[in-house]
């Protein structure tokens, strides 16, 4: 799902359709400070983690993070198990 919480502008999607939108290129955030290695004596250089993708609104421009949808599942307290309510 795409939400602005700007303009209110919202689209489901299973993600076939989001190479209409356009993409705002994010660089990958540093992993860390460079480490020494004890033993070998070596730089070791922590991996980048890589940010989520980024779409620019169609209406005003903003920038809209997806978030993922999670299935309904039914609740305990709604389900019907045959008790009669009331006294």
């Amino acid at each position: 799902m795409l939400y602005c919480e700007i303009c209110n502008w919202k689209k489901i999607t299973d993600g076939s359709d989001i190479k209409e939108m356009t993409e705002i290129k994010m660089s990958s955030i540093p992993g860390g400070p460079p480490t020494l290695d004890p033993i070998t004596k070596k730089v070791i250089v922590p991996k980048n983690i890589k940010q989520s993708r980024r779409f620019k609104c169609p209406q005003c421009g903003r920038v809209v993070i997806p978030k993922k949808l999670q299935p309904e599942k039914p609740n305990e307290k709604d389900r019907f198990d045959g008790r009669k309510s009331g006294s």
